[in-house]
């Protein structure tokens, strides 16, 4: 709005673009031993609508090949002859997203669920395509956790994400250009729904619900009700600024009809009381309970969760201990617990032989942890956040052979008499 003229933004130099190119096609200073690829690079150049990210995509696609038909391919790759408004960007997306590997294709579409301008962290994402059996294993000594952090670091390499922040070895947050966002959704739109609407239908082919409306309680939405069954996913994504309210009957609904769940993810959807049926969610491998902070309690149920492998109660500052039948949940990997109690039970957490990572944060009460500890073999990260009367740990923090990272963070009553380089 206003008077002043409109900036149309123009594409880079063909100079400027080629700098871009070779900096994500050739290691440094190796564009001179390569005549013939340069002139090939000059060409896809020109195709790229002197664009920065398609430049950068599809330099960064050829930069493991030194084979000139690898090159020429992608020059004369049909794609390019495809009508896309005269703006060949999607085009180079879509060749980029094509030379992908079959598991980084299905790992980066389910990123679509979540909207433009998402801040992803490593964790979490991981924790993510886990839950829908996207991490393929070929050696069974291989830990699930860092063949997922290999996945994102080649989607890194390949400019598949921006806005990358290292904060401390295999944590990272991100985000996905919003034209690559685009490219996702457009090939998962038979397969999820946003919802930004009350007037929206899940169909059948719809496998993923995933709701971005958030500036009104969210009730019995009558179109979006039809064929809950045959959903995988359910998630509330928060707006910032606006906060969701998910009506009681809605979130029963969901658990009674929805029985072959994978991913619930109800953060900051104002919810009191867990449904007594989650315990029928028999394929539930993540549950997001956290940031609801009026949750006191969880039902019994929820121990017959034996698929569950993440599990976060982050925030739930209200929230009774887990009861010793936590040790039920034998999937579980990457538990992140708040809680009212001083302390938590023994023979509960300490019998989860699958944990790799332990987060305990903001546990206010929180005075001493479980003592059996020490038969966590395979924990590898145990993070003690926002604990401001925690005293001490116990003795079998020593014993933890697997564990690579101690963190601790605004402890301040902790008492820390450990020979262990602290993560």
């Amino acid at each position: 709005m206003g008077t002043v003229p409109t900036y149309k933004l123009e594409g880079l130099s063909l100079d400027v673009c080629l700098l871009v190119f070779v900096k994500y096609a050739f290691k440094e200073g190796q564009e001179k031993q390569h005549p013939i690829l340069m002139e090939i690079g000059i060409e896809i150049v020109k195709k790229s609508g002197g664009v920065p990210l398609a430049v950068r995509a599809l330099g960064s696609l050829l930069y493991s090949s030194s084979s000139e038909q690898d090159w020429k391919n992608l020059r004369d790759n049909e794609i390019w002859k495809l009508d896309q408004n005269e703006n060949n960007i999607l085009n180079a997306l879509r060749i980029s997203y094509n030379h992908l590997p079959s598991h980084l294709k299905q790992c980066f579409l389910y990123c679509s669920i979540f909207p433009k301008d998402f801040e992803f962290d490593s964790i979490h994402l991981v924790q993510f395509w886990m839950a829908y059996g996207r991490l393929q294993s070929h050696n069974e000594n291989q830990d699930l956790e860092n063949i997922g952090m290999q996945y994102i670091k080649e989607l890194m390499s390949r400019s598949f994400f921006q806005d990358i922040v290292r904060f401390h070895k295999n944590f990272y947050t991100f985000k996905i250009h919003d034209l690559m966002h685009d490219l996702a959704t457009s090939l998962m739109r038979n397969e999820c729904l946003i919802v930004k609407s009350t007037n929206q239908i899940c169909t059948k082919s719809h496998r993923h619900l995933s709701f971005h409306f958030l500036d009104a309680p969210i009730m019995d939405v009558p179109n979006i009700l039809r064929n809950l069954g045959y959903l995988r996913s359910i998630t509330f994504i928060q707006v910032i600024g606006e906060s969701a309210s998910i009506s009681q009957s809605f979130l029963e609904l969901i658990v009674s009809r929805c029985k072959f769940l994978r991913m619930l993810d109800l953060k900051f959807s104002n919810i009191q009381v867990v449904p007594k049926k989650i315990g029928t969610l028999k394929h539930l491998r993540y549950l997001y309970l956290g940031s609801n902070p009026k949750i006191k309690e969880l039902p019994s149920s929820i121990y017959k969760l034996q698929n569950l492998q993440f599990l976060s109660l982050l925030g739930c500052e209200e929230l009774k201990a887990l009861t010793r039948d936590v040790k039920y949940l034998i999937s579980l990997r990457c538990p992140i617990l708040t809680t009212i109690e001083k302390h938590l039970p023994i023979n509960g957490i300490g019998c989860l032989n699958s944990l790799r990572r332990l987060r305990i944060s903001n546990c206010n009460n929180l005075e001493y942890l479980f003592e059996d500890i020490d038969h966590l073999r395979v924990l590898q990260t145990l993070l003690i956040f926002e604990c401001p009367r925690l005293i001490s740990l116990p003795r079998g923090v020593r014993n933890l052979s697997s564990l690579e990272d101690l963190g601790f963070k605004s402890c301040r009553r902790l008492n820390l008499d450990l020979s262990i380089v602290i993560g």
